[in-house]
């Protein structure tokens, strides 16, 4: 910029056309790249926004269902080694101690490394089978409407943290999320074969 203010440098045409050229080109470069931070935090948001909604409107149709279980069908194992409701509800409530940990730590750092955990050991070492059912159902509500608030009040900028997990590939905050949403789901359809959650997107 200085050899502009100050006018071309003696007896080189040349020399300011390289410097037009190149301040040309780093414009075209700062519009891009622009372009594209703000394009990938937007679409980043809107399907943050997507997925706390679902997971809303998750919670709140899933929550009286759960309700209305019994404790004698809660603890009926389809097999020997197939989990229980009580079983399938506490794994889901693992889950929901591990992202926690996941949702708040990949707030402070623009990346993170957690460990996975081992679902079977940890169902098992925590004797969901003999909790009883209202226990497990009112802590599952407790700490995923706690993870919604969480999550809704991530902000836009820490969506694209980081996180590693066991030694699988990086993902974003916000695709773990989403993920979390997922997984979710996917066990309440297993313990509410009875009750389908309609109207949730699958």
């Amino acid at each position: 910029m200085l050899p502009l203010l100050l006018g071309p440098p003696a007896g080189s045409a040349s020399a300011l056309l390289l410097l037009l050229v190149a301040l040309l080109v780093s414009v075209w470069l700062l519009s891009v790249l622009s372009k594209w931070v703000s394009e990938r935090i937007w679409k980043g948001k809107a399907r943050m926004q997507n997925s706390l909604k679902e997971f809303e409107s998750l919670l709140s149709m899933a929550l009286p269902l759960l309700q209305s279980i019994s404790e004698f069908e809660s603890s009926i194992r389809p097999a020997s080694d197939k989990w229980s409701k009580k079983e399938i509800l506490g794994h889901l409530i693992d889950s929901a101690s591990n992202n926690h940990q996941r949702f708040v730590r990949a707030q402070l750092s623009s990346e993170i490394r957690l460990p996975e955990y081992e679902q079977e050991r940890w169902v098992r070492a925590q004797s969901y089978q003999t909790e009883s059912w209202e226990n497990i159902v009112g802590l599952w509500k407790s700490f995923n409407l706690h993870l919604l608030h969480v999550a809704a009040n991530i902000p836009v900028d820490k969506t694209n943290s980081l996180c590693f997990i066991g030694e699988n590939e990086p993902v974003t905050l916000e695709f773990l999320f989403s993920g979390y949403v997922d997984h979710v789901k996917h066990h309440l359809q297993q313990i509410l074969t009875e009750h389908p959650l309609t109207g949730v997107r699958v």
